[in-house]
């Protein structure tokens, strides 16, 4: 007889995040501004996690050296989301996930980045992310498709 897995217990703010939580496999696509800043490859395979933190309460992105911890306000839809990766950046981001759409934004000097993933299945997200200096004229980074890979 096949045991089933048990099913994750999340903490009311996070609830409505289940089905960002798994491992995917990322395709991101550099725009052709970003590759010339960046340099390599067009496109880069990555892989990722979104799991619930053994504390509770909170969710873990890790997507090669960068960690995103996702927390939600019983008072508001919206999520904190807090950033670091190797390079010692560390950025505060605001979140909402509402009906498929999840978006991830930042307002700062000189530097206002969004984030917006559209899910198509339980198995794809759909994703860019744009910046701008001045948060009135935006500029494709990259183009992101995460595949459920369990």
């Amino acid at each position: 007889m096949m045991q089933k897995k048990p099913s994750l217990k999340l903490p009311r703010e996070i609830r409505s995040l289940n089905k960002l939580i798994g491992n995917w496999s990322v395709t991101i696509r550099w725009s052709e501004e970003t590759r010339k800043l960046v340099g390599g490859p067009k496109e880069v395979e990555a892989e990722a996690r979104i799991s619930l933190m053994k504390e509770g309460g909170f969710l873990h992105y890790q997507m090669g050296p960068s960690h995103w911890i996702i927390g939600g306000d019983e008072s508001t839809p919206e999520f904190a989301v807090l950033y670091s990766d190797e390079r010692a950046i560390s950025r505060v981001y605001r979140m909402s996930f509402t009906h498929g759409v999840w978006k991830i934004w930042r307002d700062a000097s000189e530097f206002h980045q969004r984030f917006e993933g559209y899910v198509r299945s339980n198995r794809r997200i759909d994703a860019y992310w744009d910046k701008s200096e001045d948060g009135k004229s935006w500029i494709r980074d990259f183009d992101m498709i995460f595949v459920r890979s369990t």
